[in-house]
């Protein structure tokens, strides 16, 4: 039973308005982050903030034995202190992924890819074009480095020094997170309204 962490508490600054929000063939793209989550994993934590929480909420009928919303009051505090919060309501001691709400192209299959190569490894990261990207596959020693580490970390420092496996490849919706307008808008131009 793999375990997905969805941080969508951050309200980005750089879009000017909750990005989490912005549609994308009709759904919110978190919607689509979400979707891919639960088509990749049996439970879903999601960190969600006041003004991300509302778009969960008709999942939370259909998939309420899968998913869990765990509300993040201070979302200020960054993204290192969301994926605390997540990590804390792990259920199992199993290697679990870390994924972006704002990463809308990710479907069950990038996370079955994922899976494949865990063997051996402490992390399965993937990599396009030589950037880092979404979910990460990570395993129960990462899980508590992160419940330890400091507030002000970030978890690719915590990758520093581990085994980890660098997954190339050339599918761009790994690396396709939504920080700016220009982002959105050739999200919007290469796969639709």
């Amino acid at each position: 039973a793999m375990e997905t962490v969805v941080l969508a508490a951050g309200c980005s600054k750089r879009m000017g308005g909750c990005k989490l929000h912005l549609p994308l063939k009709g759904e919110p793209l978190l919607s689509h982050a979400l979707k891919g989550a639960l088509e990749g994993s049996s439970r879903v934590i999601v960190v969600t903030s006041l003004e991300t929480r509302e778009l969960i909420t008709p999942y939370l009928e259909q998939f309420n034995d899968r998913l869990i919303v765990v509300e993040n009051s201070h979302p200020e505090r960054g993204q290192f202190y969301s994926t605390q919060l997540g990590v804390a309501h792990l259920s199992q001691e199993g290697p679990f992924f870390l994924a972006l709400g704002d990463l809308p192209l990710i479907r069950g299959e990038h996370y079955r890819q994922l899976l494949e190569v865990l063997s051996g490894w402490e992390v399965v990261r993937p990599f396009h074009q030589g950037n880092p990207g979404h979910p990460v596959l990570c395993t129960p020693p990462i899980a508590l480095a992160i419940s330890e580490a400091p507030q002000d970390s970030s978890v690719h420092s915590l990758l520093e020094g581990r085994k980890v496996y660098h997954y190339n490849s050339d599918d761009p919706a790994w690396v396709t997170d939504i920080d700016t307008p220009e982002a959105y808008k050739r999200l919007l131009t290469l796969y639709g309204e």
